[in-house]
């Protein structure tokens, strides 16, 4: 059927019952990525009002370095500022994803473009600044301007090691391999379980190439050296970086983010899409392409990690004797507080941007290929 107004196709009954069924199911999706972090922000907590054994948690010190009570550890600035250039490239990696496996593209779609409140760009645009603005304020007041700067210079992997250029990007090698890469292999599943396995490359998929070139560039700009493969406090780290806060909280909290925005935004008039039979074995290369770093990555450090005395090496910390592996990662996923809000917002301004130009361009293409 096509309507006289426009020409295009509108959607036949089995194309809508499909539709509704996708929608459905991104709905579960997002439930389920928003539920498991907030349960296990939750369990940290209880878990530390055992340890610590009272209810208000928020004036006690559990810091590893035995300085920063669990308010500063949740509004821990001069870290967040460490994180800041990682957590950057981590977002614009997701958009890039996100398109690069994006969803068939409407006619018609300069419509949909039209209904991106031009405010929440604006706002999301003012969120993130406000933050990184309110972190180098603070951290410039706590240490001084030259320290703040060198800890967004990536010199910086804890307050108690001496600074060295590059070393907190190195201590995040591997990490970030891992989190790149499962986010990438949690969007295709998302494509595969509620998509049908079908995706287009979209206009700002070639975003994906730009944040890995990126990633390669900082790594060889900051000094590639074996110490993420070797160092005992490199290796202790990445793995609690990969399960104490990256793929529960950050990946999951951004996937179900973007699947929010994309049936806001960008899923209205996807009946009229066409819908083509996924190709099997180009879905199940892409997924393992994805899927084995991040298995080799995370099988490697948990083996070496194993392989080290954990206990002489929680001692180097100066609040790390008595406790277990269980209280470190217990308040660690509180460290990344300000990470997720950053990169929460920061998915949120890229994606509603590109996602308005994608629209609008694809509304001037089609008019002008009538």
């Amino acid at each position: 059927m096509t309507t006289p107004d426009t020409g295009v196709t509108s959607a036949r009954p089995e194309t809508t019952q499909f539709h509704v069924i996708e929608r459905q199911k991104g709905v579960s999706l997002i439930i389920v990525c928003c539920a498991i972090p907030l349960a296990l922000l939750v369990a940290a907590y209880v878990r530390m009002s055992f340890v610590y054994k009272k209810m208000w948690l928020f004036d006690t010190v559990v810091h590893e370095n035995g300085r920063h009570t669990l308010l500063e550890v949740i509004f821990y600035f001069r870290h967040f500022s460490w994180e800041l250039l990682g957590k950057a490239l981590y977002s614009l990696h997701m958009i890039g994803i996100f398109y690069f496996y994006g969803k068939p593209l409407p006619r018609g779609g300069a419509t949909w473009a039209k209904q991106i409140p031009m405010k929440k760009i604006v706002l999301s645009c003012m969120f993130v600044a406000a933050i990184i603005t309110v972190s180098i304020f603070m951290t410039v007041n706590a240490v001084g301007f030259k320290e703040a700067m060198m800890g967004l210079g990536q010199y910086r992997t804890s307050e108690i090691r001496p600074p060295t250029f590059g070393s907190h990007w190195r201590n995040h090698f591997l990490s970030n391999i891992v989190l790149f890469s499962a986010s990438s292999s949690f969007v295709l599943v998302y494509r595969i379980a509620c998509c049908g396995g079908n995706w287009a490359k979209r206009r700002f998929g070639s975003l994906f190439p730009v944040s890995a070139g990126c990633f390669v560039l900082l790594t060889f700009l900051f000094g590639f050296t074996m110490d993420p493969f070797e160092t005992p406090s490199y290796l202790g780290h990445q793995l609690r970086e990969i399960f104490g806060s990256d793929l529960p909280i950050t990946m999951l909290f951004s996937v179900a983010l973007l699947i929010y925005l994309e049936g806001r935004y960008d899923s209205r008039g996807m009946d009229r899409a066409v819908r083509k039979n996924a190709r099997r074995k180009r879905v199940l290369l892409h997924l393992v392409c994805w899927a084995l770093p991040v298995v080799l990555v995370s099988s490697f450090l948990i083996l070496k990690v194993l392989s080290l005395d954990i206990s002489t090496e929680m001692a180097k910390f100066g609040g790390g004797n008595g406790k277990t592996v269980a209280d470190l990662f217990a308040w660690h996923f509180y460290e990344h507080s300000l990470d997720y809000v950053f990169v929460a917002s920061f998915v949120s301004f890229l994606y509603l941007c590109t996602l308005k130009i994608d629209l609008r361009r694809t509304r001037n293409d089609d008019q002008t290929s009538l």
